[in-house]
């Protein structure tokens, strides 16, 4: 392929991505910001609400209070369940903080190792090309 080609390809695919992005901007605005401060109502009522009067097993099956047939929507409500304290989930959890520290250590130590082969001017050979969009200021 030319090198005027790509740039062809390229422009046609930059101007998409800015058609895009503008609808995406408006749809957000429009839609979006009033969804996400509704969900977040919703959710800190749930919170309230389950943590007083109301249980979680009445968001279950098809008697869920908030499915709402007119508009063909079902909000689910999934609780995440975290155990009681145990010891023996202590002693895992801190051998997984201990061996998380381990991996990091490792992965900076490789990407110094990377460096150095930069500097030593080590051949590199390309494992996968990706591409960005951005606005131009």
């Amino acid at each position: 392929m030319k090198l005027s080609e790509l740039i062809k390809r390229g422009h046609d695919t930059a101007l998409k991505w800015s058609e895009c992005d503008e609808a995406l901007v408006a749809v957000n605005e429009t839609f979006g910001e009033p969804y996400e401060s509704a969900r977040k109502a919703l959710h800190n009522d749930l919170l309230v609400a389950t943590s007083r009067e109301v249980p979680l097993d009445t968001f279950k099956g098809d008697n869920n209070p908030l499915r709402f047939e007119d508009l063909k929507v079902l909000v689910v409500v999934k609780p995440s369940l975290v155990p009681a304290p145990d010891k023996k989930l202590e002693n895992i959890d801190t051998r997984i903080e201990r061996l998380e520290q381990e991996l990091k250590l490792a992965r900076t130590e490789r990407k110094s190792i990377i460096e150095k082969l930069k500097i030593k001017d080590h051949e590199f050979v390309i494992s996968q090309i990706s591409t960005q969009f951005r606005h131009i200021k």
